[in-house]
């Protein structure tokens, strides 16, 4: 199984640690704890590790990266894994379990470390660092304080009967939330033990609860998701509440649903047909939405462009936050409610503009009857994803457009191709010179230098493509009365694959390429699996790279492959 690293510095989490486990209170040995929980029936404690005073745990040397590009004949299996929440997944699935306290608490979790990938939940990321463990007791003490503030309304037997009775439907419900199974009988007994403790120190029933809130939280059956099973037929099977919850984080970023875990407990989350569709179910609820933008902003990096300076252009900084909102939109009506795939997504010729936007990108840009609806671009001034002009503005410098950031991110994100390791002094780039040199020109003659070239002409060409357009995404015919050049080629691997003449051309052609579907399809498993694997999503991935099927649907299929229900031992 996958190893977790856990720091145990908090003395609620210690304690929350033991009673996950079925025993008492107080500091229990590591080896005794289970911080899978599954229902109190079995642990892997031994599984998991403790990190020492140098901030490094005894780490098993592991495989080597996987190669998600990789074409298999079939989906595989994954490995057993404990997989930890992401910020985002915490605070949903606590504003989910406690939806009457509001903005009563506040998370103080930090930013989750972000993959190569460019995603934030990669399972060997999402370690809990002292850091971690403290902000993870800093928000449950938060959340319990806004428990026992509102203990009327979170639980209304508090005002007419606060006994052991009160404190035993609490554990029962908000448990069965927080833990995404029923809480098990040795459980129970321990949770409760704690609560008599608390309530016997405080002399307060509300805040007893407080304190049996944070131990739920603060207990790994919270923090970590897991993805164990038991063996069947020479595999391990996922459990029912286990695919509820794998469900639930991987296509609506929250926990399930109580009509989710209900349908775990009768049983109903068995056959690939219904693992899919539930999916579908879920994409298409408002946190699947989230979901799917949250893969975008990833994959893409345009909420970037909010905080973005662009010294030349005084009109950009008031639309900024217009200017995302656009490209969300663009990807809800393309990829969402049109069921768009890859070609879609890079070709489609709408957009979605306020009258301020379509101003600010000038001739022939004109808003639709309410802001944000879809409109049609203008002929000749871009197509897709890539003319979005949060895209472009984020994808350039301050005071200029950049070649080399815009063929770049087609170079790893559409031919998923490594990019070499920067080297140490390289020399600048020269600075702009408005009427003497294009933005090209400048490029390519500074870039021809020394160790620059072999690196920039794998992707610089590719930029040019799109240097009709300003640092700030707006479409311009000209460079400073200089005639602009988008004529270019695309290599791959040394080969060339194809020229061609400006953006809409360059896209055009690229969404030709099977390479592009592949490589699109890897990332979407990469995101929804938490992990680069191989042979992860074959079921559907030639219906997706020949157009057949779109996002949406890729990414909901992914829930009847073997690897969303089944683990088989990692080889030793």
């Amino acid at each position: 199984m996958k190893r977790a690293r856990i720091w145990l510095t908090s003395p609620v989490l210690t304690l929350a640690l033991a009673c996950s486990a079925g025993g008492g209170g107080g500091d229990a040995p590591i080896a005794e704890l289970d911080p899978v929980g599954n229902g109190g029936t079995g642990g892997t404690s031994g599984d998991v590790s403790v990190a020492g005073s140098d901030g490094e745990g005894p780490d098993t040397p592991g495989p080597g990266p996987a190669d998600p590009t990789a074409e298999c004949p079939s989906s595989l299996a994954g490995e057993p894994v404990l997989r930890r929440l992401t910020r985002r997944e915490v605070e949903n699935s606590l504003r989910d379990a406690f939806p009457v306290l509001g903005e009563a608490w506040r998370a103080t979790l930090s930013a989750d470390t972000v993959s190569t990938s460019g995603f934030d939940n990669d399972n060997e990321q999402l370690l809990v660092s002292k850091q971690t463990a403290r902000e993870l007791a800093d928000t449950a003490e938060s959340v319990a304080l806004a428990v026992s503030s509102n203990i009327a309304s979170v639980l209304p037997c508090a005002s007419t009967a606060p006994d052991a009775s009160c404190a035993g439907q609490y554990l029962d419900s908000v448990g069965r939330q927080l833990l995404r199974r029923p809480v098990s009988d040795s459980e129970r007994a321990s949770y409760l033990a704690f609560f008599d403790t608390a309530l016997t120190a405080t002399a307060d029933f509300p805040a007893a609860i407080g304190w049996l809130t944070r131990g739920l939280i603060e207990s790994p059956s919270f923090v970590y998701r897991r993805e164990i099973g038991t063996p069947v037929g020479g595999v391990q099977q996922l459990d029912q509440y286990e695919i509820a919850t794998e469900l639930a984080y991987t296509f609506s970023g929250t926990s399930p649903s109580l009509e989710l875990l209900d349908r775990a407990q009768r049983g109903e989350l068995s056959s690939p047909e219904v693992l899919e569709a539930t999916a579908h179910e879920l994409l298409a609820s408002p946190r699947g939405r989230e979901v799917v933008q949250s893969f975008f902003d990833a994959y893409v990096g345009h909420p970037r462009v909010t905080s973005m300076a662009k010294e030349l252009v005084t009109e950009f900084a008031p639309l900024r936050e217009q200017m995302l909102q656009e490209t969300r939109s663009f990807i809800e009506e393309v990829i969402v409610n049109r069921g768009g795939g890859t070609k879609e997504l890079f070709t489609a010729n709408v957009t979605m503009l306020t009258p301020a936007l379509a101003t600010f990108y000038g001739e022939g840009f004109a808003a639709g009857a309410t802001d944000f609806a879809p409109v049609e671009r203008p002929a000749g001034k871009g197509i897709g994803l890539l003319a979005q002009g949060a895209v472009l503005a984020t994808l350039s410098q301050p005071d200029g457009s950049s070649p080399t950031k815009r063929g770049l991110w087609v170079y790893k994100h559409l031919l998923c191709n490594v990019v070499p390791q920067v080297p140490a002094n390289i020399p600048e780039l020269g600075e702009p010179e408005p009427g003497r040199r294009t933005t090209r020109q400048r490029y390519e003659e500074d870039h021809a230098q020394g160790g620059c070239q072999g690196c920039h002409s794998m992707w610089d060409p590719i930029g040019f493509g799109f240097e009709h357009f300003n640092e700030a995404g707006q479409y311009r015919a000209d460079e400073g009365g200089l005639t602009i050049d988008t004529a270019s080629h695309v290599d791959d691997g040394g080969e060339q694959l194809f020229v061609f003449d400006g953006q809409e051309d360059l896209m055009t052609q690229l969404v030709e390429q099977p390479a592009v579907a592949q490589c699109l399809s890897s990332y979407v498993t990469t995101f929804a699996f938490g992990e680069a694997l191989e042979c992860a999503g074959e079921s559907r991935r030639a219906d997706f790279t020949n157009g057949s099927i779109g996002f949406v649907d890729y990414l909901a299929s992914l829930a009847a492959e073997p690897r969303f229900s089944q683990r088989v031992a990692a080889a030793p």
